[in-house]
Order: structure tokens, then sequence, then C-alpha cells
């Protein structure tokens, strides 16, 4: 058998301890390398191959929501989130966690693989960057089966008398009671693995956690719910473009190698849904292209750059290539908006077309994670340079189209999607004139610019605010359920509050 997969909470835990040494020692930020023989001074076993990173900065990027990465002469130094930067620090810069790829000639060995070379990772590395990505990597085969049941059982045994809230706070103090530690967080991830595959229903209502919830009418028993949830993670390694290497998904999903035929019943499963189709034994998304989301309307403008994007000649089409354009943009993005967007621009035009000529390593994955990474850089350089608002809107939905929180691209790019959303909408105030008395971008959330659009006095702010927020609902309703909660959370600081979180839940029933 397999061993078990490592426990992704206790290396946050063993990152933030390290973290809390060197702030004793007055040592932040720290430099990476000093930051991980720290961490493997207090846990030899530490590794990031073992969570699916080739390279110990990826990982970090990661876990952006416990650090704040810097830059400085091509290395990268380290701080808790939340750290003041002191004024005594030349050159150090903030490192926006889009796209970040490893430099090359790194000085320290540590903090590269030993193993593989760039771009030529194996299946079952690929498969753990993306179970990382999914939050499972930490959920053990045994804990996963033992959670996904109890689910089945409660909602078949009381169906639509909880909320998904209620129904895994009694789950998690059940499990207290037997004596076993499963926090709700877990509980939480494990259900988002039959959430992302429409196992659930809610009668009409917009999913969340605060609403009723049954089984889907299609889950008829305890191993179709098990399976269909399982059968998410597949879905993810097809939508990347990836190969299907059935013994090593049946040795991640079920620790045994040899058991093959339980992927072949996802992957028929999902072939039953017409979630994936199957051509010479290559499984895709379904779709005559092989970009499967070349004709989708909110990626309209992103796309039509990329067809028109002109590369020079000679630049190889390759994924490692587009990698370095990546690299490139990424380096460029703080200092020069317009040629990080052309790089990035260059890195989806090269991906695209690996992608294309079935170039071994190249994915669709991380073609959208260039997307994702120009449209953010392409909205930033429309908006704060050329203070064309309007034209910046599209390329802030396409991003938000593709950063979706049942996705991967949602962890590699979390760093961003605040910030993202609160330019999204205080850009409404800058393309009115109104440049006093708009909301400050530094300790100002997202819910709270909604809440001051939403009820400003200006009437022609609100209705376009009110316009934006209609569109970002089309494309990502689930950035828009969690303002309307962050809201709640809120409601005591006056009722217009309740008000707007209202009305952000009734732009999603419509």
């Amino acid at each position: 058998q397999e061993p078990a997969p490592p426990d992704s909470e206790a290396a946050r835990t063993l990152l933030s301890k390290a973290l809390r040494i060197h702030a004793q020692r007055g040592e932040l930020p720290v430099l990476a390398a000093k930051l991980k023989k720290t961490m493997l001074l207090m846990d030899s076993a530490f590794n990031e191959t073992n969570f699916g990173f080739a390279q110990f900065r990826n990982w970090l990027e990661d876990n952006g929501d416990l650090l704040q990465l810097y830059t400085k002469d091509f290395q990268v130094y380290v701080a808790p989130n939340g750290f003041t930067l002191p004024g005594n620090q030349d050159g150090l810069q903030p490192l926006t966690p889009a796209a970040y790829v490893e430099p090359e000639g790194v000085s320290d060995p540590s903090l590269a693989s030993l193993d593989y070379g760039q771009g030529r990772l194996p299946l079952r590395v690929y498969y753990k960057q993306i179970l990382n990505r999914l939050k499972m990597t930490g959920i053990d085969f045994s804990t996963r089966r033992d959670v996904l049941r109890d689910i089945y059982r409660e909602l078949s045994a009381r169906p639509g008398e909880r909320t998904t809230d209620e129904l895994l706070e009694e789950l998690c103090n059940r499990y207290e009671v037997q004596g076993i530690i499963r926090s709700k967080t877990l509980l939480r991830q494990i259900w988002q693995m039959g959430f992302r595959q429409r196992a659930f229903d809610y009668h009409g209502e917009v999913a969340s956690v605060h609403v009723p919830v049954w089984l889907a009418k299609d889950i008829d028993s305890e191993a179709t719910f098990v399976q269909r949830a399982e059968a998410g993670f597949v879905y993810a390694v097809i939508n990347a473009g990836l190969e299907i290497d059935r013994e090593e998904l049946s040795a991640i999903l079920i620790n045994d190698r040899e058991h093959t035929e339980y992927v072949d019943a996802l992957l028929e499963d999902l072939m039953a849904r017409g979630l994936v189709i199957e051509a010479d034994g290559r499984y895709s998304l379904p779709g005559s292209n092989t970009i499967p989301f070349i004709d989708e309307p909110a990626l309209e403008p992103v796309i039509y750059d990329i067809q028109n994007a002109q590369p020079p000649e000679n630049m190889p089409r390759t994924p490692d290539r587009a990698r370095a354009l990546a690299k490139t943009a990424m380096l460029q993005r703080s200092q020069d908006f317009a040629a990080s967007a052309r790089s990035y621009l260059y890195a989806c035009r090269v991906q695209w077309d690996a992608v294309e000529a079935a170039e071994p390593t190249a994915t669709l994955e991380d073609l959208r994670w260039y997307m994702a990474s120009y449209a953010s850089v392409k909205a930033g350089e429309l908006s704060q340079i050329h203070r064309d608002y309007a034209h910046s809107r599209p390329y802030y939905l396409a991003f938000f189209y593709l950063v979706q929180e049942d996705d991967p691209l949602w962890g590699r790019m979390r760093g961003l999607i605040n910030p993202m959303l609160s330019y999204y909408w205080v850009n409404a105030w800058r393309e009115l004139g109104m440049t006093a008395g708009n909301p400050s971008l530094n300790g100002t959330t997202p819910a709270e610019i909604a809440v001051r659009a939403a009820t400003h006095d200006d009437q022609e702010l609100a209705r376009l605010w009110f316009s934006m927020t209609t569109n970002l609902a089309a494309v990502n309703p689930g950035l828009i359920r969690r303002v309307a909660n962050q809201i709640r959370l809120n409601r005591n600081e006056g009722p217009q509050y309740a008000q707007v979180a209202d009305e952000l839940e009734q732009m999603l029933m419509e």
C-alpha cells in the first residue's frame, strides 16, 4: 500500500512556527533558503515535493494566506501575513503571488527540485499539485471515505432538515466526543468534493452553507455518492489537459495502484454525465476544439488578444518557454504593467500553441493560469495607467471567471482575489471622476466597499456599482455569495449592511 498523504496542516503550522522564531530574532523578512533550513531543523521530514510542488517557493506562494513574499536581487524573502516592512529595507519589494516561477541559477540547491528537470515532472507530481490545489493533500484515504459516508447517511436520514454549516458542525462535535480530531475546515474540504460534482440539491435556493441541503436526485446509494465526490479529482486532471495514468490515479485516490477499474468507473460516470468525452484513448472536456473554453463569452477579450498576439517567429512554442515568459512577466509586474502584460500575453500564446500541438507537458491548467495572470495585469494597465476604466472591466471579469472558489486556480491566485475585487469596485468612483471620498484600498475590505457604493448618496455611482456587480455575479456567483456572507457578519454596523447583503443575494437569484 501507498503511505498516507502528508499532513499539509502540520506543514503550515511548521511554517508559522519557523517564522515566529525568525521574528524573535529580528530577522524578518527572512531569506526563503534560510527559512527552509529552519523548518528542516525543526522537522527533517518536511519536503515540499510531498505536497506536489517541485520548488519551495511555489509551496510558499500556495500558502500565501500565512505570509507575505518580498523580492530583492532576484531572491525571495518571507514574512508573516500582516507584517509591516521597516523603512530601512532598501530594495525589498512585495512579490505579488500571481504566477511565480523559480528563477534559473538558484544559489541554494534546497530551493530547487533535485529529482526532475523543469517541465519534465512525472504525471504523479502534476496529479499531486492538483490534489493540493483542491485542498485534499492532507486528508488520508480512510478519513475521506469515513466523512463522505457520514455525510451521505445524515442527508439520507434527515434530508433538508439542516444547512451545510449545521450538518458539518454536528459531525465535528460527534467526532470530538468519539475522540477523533477532525476540524470543521477539514470536513468542509471533504464536503467540497461532493459540491463540485453537484452531489447536493438546494431546492431552488442559491447554493450556500446557510440554506437547507438535500442529496441530488440521482444519488441513489452510498457508493454512488462516494464515487460522485471522488470523480471530481479525475475531472480536475482532465480539465488540466493531463493524460490519464490509471495506476497513478488509483494510487492517489485509493492507495492501491492495482485497482484501476475504480478509475475506469469514475471516467464512465463523468462521460455518462456529459462532463468529459473520450477520443482515441484521450479524455477531454466536451467541445470540438482543443481549447474547450475558446467560445466562452467572458473570456472573449483575452482570447482575442491571444489569437492576435505575434511573438517572434523563432520563439519556441514549448511549455518551458511559456513558463520562462511568465517568470519574466512576474518580475516586471511591480515595475511596468505594459511590459508585464506583453510577456504574459506571449506566455499565453506560446502555451496555447503548445496545447494545440499536444506537447507532452502542455496543460490547459497552466494556460488558464497564464490567462488569469494576463487578465489581472491588463486590467491594471488599462485602469491604473491609462485610466480607461470602462475597457478594463472585461479583463477584470475574465479574471474572475477563471478564478472560481471550486477551481484549482483559486489556491494559486488567492492573494490577488481581494485586491482585484477592491480595485474593480473602487474604479466606479474613479470612472465618475469622484476622487474625493472614494474608499482607501489599504485596510478597506471588498465587503465594506460594496456597502459604501450601494448606499452612496450619489445615485449615478450606486447605479454603476449595481451594473458592474450584476455582471460580476454572472461570471462568478460564488464570489458575490462570499461578499454577502462577509457583509452579514458586520450587520451590527448598521441596517444598511443587511440591506446590501439582501441586494447581492437577489442578484444571484435573477
